[in-house]
Parts: structure tokens; sequence; C-alpha cells
């Protein structure tokens, strides 16, 4: 599976429009309508074939009663589909529950983060926290007007980030992982809004060189901070 690189043939299909109420689709930083978008997609997908070609959207917004789905396209192999992305099927909708001991072993569930924005750290091992993750993810929370949680799949020393971090880091979900969303083999990152809906899904750590950016304030207000 990998994220297709370019957009030229979205690029060459676009030409600028006046928005009006139909469905769009973001593709890094064009906007082109469906009829646009389908010809594109088809154009990819021959040149990836036998390959699947197909996209994943990690935000829909509403604009002057247009929908706007902000999309990546993705290439991926037969059998890759419901490994990878699971996460995406709970896009508008609750991410399921969980609760999990912290390093002092106080439970912390889904619920102690409800009425406030939350990202939740998806990582697989404690290794793939990075410092600059922590250091980012505290100033969020840091404002008073986020939460934020990280979620290790794997069982491992998880003592020194907890120590660091201003948020809670629970080790070892990797039940949770396997019965609902599958475990990610790069981090991802979710942000839930006050009642815990998955609302949009950062597949990397925002970065200062990133093209690709949120559409609703709220989520971009959150990009900046940690970025």
């Amino acid at each position: 599976m990998k994220n297709f690189p370019t957009f030229l043939v979205f690029t060459i299909l676009f030409c600028t429009q006046q928005i009006v109420a139909q469905k769009y689709f973001k593709i890094a930083n064009d906007v082109v309508d469906e009829a646009t978008f389908k010809e594109g997609l088809a154009l990819i997908a021959q040149e990836y074939d036998p390959q699947i070609v197909t996209y994943k959207t990690f935000e829909r917004v509403t604009a002057k009663d247009s929908i706007i789905e902000n999309i990546s396209i993705v290439v991926l192999q037969e059998d890759e589909e419901e490994k990878v992305y699971r996460v995406f099927d709970f896009l508008g909708k609750p991410l399921p529950d969980f609760e999990f001991s912290d390093i002092t072993g106080s439970a912390i569930s889904k619920q102690k983060f409800s009425g406030k924005y939350t990202v939740v750290g998806l990582y697989k091992e404690p290794a793939q926290v990075r410092k600059s993750h922590i250091k980012s993810l505290n100033a969020l929370v840091n404002t008073g007007e986020y939460n934020a949680v990280a979620l290790i799949a794997k069982n491992g020393n998880t003592a020194g980030i907890a120590k660091k971090a201003d948020f809670p880091v629970l080790n070892e979900c990797i039940s949770w992982y396997i019965d609902n969303i599958s475990i990610p083999e790069s981090p991802k990152f979710l942000v839930l809004d006050e009642s815990g809906n998955l609302k949009y899904i950062f597949q990397e750590f925002p970065q200062k060189e990133d093209i690709t950016q949120p559409l609703d304030p709220v989520h971009l207000e959150i990009y900046d901070i940690l970025r």
C-alpha cells in the first residue's frame, strides 16, 4: 500500500470553477468536482492495473450547500483493504470505546475525554512515539482547549514516555486494535469531537512542509498547534 505520489492527472483535468451545490474532492491543494475526480481516478487505475487504486476520506465538510471530501488516493494490493484501513469506517461515527490502565494503574477510558476535541495517537510500539510528538501534543493539551491520548498496541517500556507526556500514555492496547481498527504499521492520529466521534485522520504527524491541510477550522487549528 502507498499513497499516490503526485496529482498531475488532476492538475491537467482541473479548471477553476465556481462552487455550486454538488460534491467535490480536495486532493492536496486542488478541489475538483465529482465528474473530474472520477475521470482522473480511472486514468490512475489504468496506470497501476492490476493493483487497486482507491481513495480514503479523512474529512468531510459542507460549504455553500456542497459536500467537500478531503481525501488521499492510495494504491494497494487486493488483500490490504480490510487489514490497513478499517479505521476509516468510523469517520463521522463514534470511535469504539476503550479502557486501559496508565503507568500509575489508573483506569483511563474514552469517556474521560468527552467535552473537548481529542487527538488520539495510534502507535504499534513505544519506539514510534517521538519526542517531537510528545512536545507538540503537550502544547495542544496545555492550551486547555483540547485533550490527547496515546494508544500503544504492543507492550513495552513506556515509563520514560509517560513522564514527559502531559496526557495519558496507554500501553498494551492490542486487543482493542485487533477487535476494532487493526494495528497500523506507522502512527496515525485521530481527531475526535466533543462526543467522541471520529472527525479527521492525520495519516502522518503534521509537519511544517505539509501541503495537505484540514478544511474544518477546528481541525486546522489543531493542525497548526501540532506542526
